[in-house]
Formats: C-alpha cells, sequence, structure tokens
C-alpha cells in the first residue's frame, strides 16, 4: 500500500479530514500517520484509532500495512498545540 493509497484511505472518514503520511522505512508497509477529523468529536483517543484500525482492517490483517504509528485529533484539539496545518 502507498503513503498515497493510506492516505486516501483514512480520508473517507469525513471531506474535511486532514491526513498526513510518513512511511517510516520506505517498505511501504511501516507507517505514521496524523489524523485530524470532525468525527473524532466527543471520542476518547482509543476509539479514535480504533476507527481508523477498522478503515485498515484488511490491510493489517493481511500484513499489507505492519506497523502503524498513530496520532488522533479533533481540529480544535489540534489547533490548542500544534502548528497550523497545511493545505491538501
Amino acid at each position: 500500500m502507498t503513503p498515497e493509497q493510506l492516505k486516501t484511505k483514512i480520508k473517507g472518514l469525513h471531506p474535511e479530514t486532514h491526513v498526513e503520511v510518513t512511511d517510516l522505512t520506505g517498505t511501504q508497509d511501516h507507517y505514521q500517520v496524523l489524523v485530524v477529523s470532525p468525527v473524532f468529536q466527543g471520542k476518547l483517543m482509543v476509539e479514535q484509532h480504533k476507527m481508523i484500525m477498522g478503515i485498515l482492517k484488511s490491510e493489517i490483517d493481511s500484513e499489507e500495512v505492519h506497523a502503524l504509528s498513530m496520532k488522533t485529533y479533533t481540529p480544535e484539539q489540534y489547533k490548542k498545540t500544534n502548528p497550523p496545518l497545511g493545505k491538501e
């Protein structure tokens, strides 16, 4: 799975979802993702992560995605402690 494919799949959460994908090893199976989405509103971090894991279930089960590190935020949470997001 390419970084762009991963990004596209996660962006399916909501049209205003911001996704940044980093291939940690260059092997296209170890990724770090930053996901900022309004669908996370009112959800605990573990619930947010489960949403992402659910989207990628088949890729994780097949080990197409072998390792995934996540940072998830609502837009309001992200704005409090991070620099402005880049344009998609």
